[in-house]
C-alpha cells in the first residue's frame, strides 16, 4: 500500500535524441495491512525519444538513504 507520495522533478533535460528526466519519491509505504510502514526515498531517471513513437521508460531507479 502506497500511503503517502510525493514527487519532484530534479531534472530534465534533452540528451542526443532523447528527453532525460529525473524525480525524486517520498512517502511511506506499507508491505502488507498489519505492517507499520517503511519510508520510501528514491530517484526514478525516465527518458523518452525526442521524436516518434515511444513512452517514457524508466532507465534507472536509485534508492535513497533515509
Amino acid at each position: 500500500d502506497v500511503m503517502t507520495l510525493d514527487a519532484d522533478v530534479l531534472e530534465a533535460v534533452d540528451e542526443g535524441n532523447y528527453h532525460v528526466v529525473s524525480v525524486r519519491f517520498t512517502g511511506q509505504v506499507r508491505e502488507a495491512a498489519d505492517q507499520a510502514p517503511v519510508a520510501l526515498d528514491e530517484v526514478w531517471h525516465l527518458t523518452k525519444p525526442v521524436s516518434g513513437q515511444g513512452g517514457w521508460v524508466i532507465a534507472g531507479i536509485q534508492q535513497q538513504n533515509t
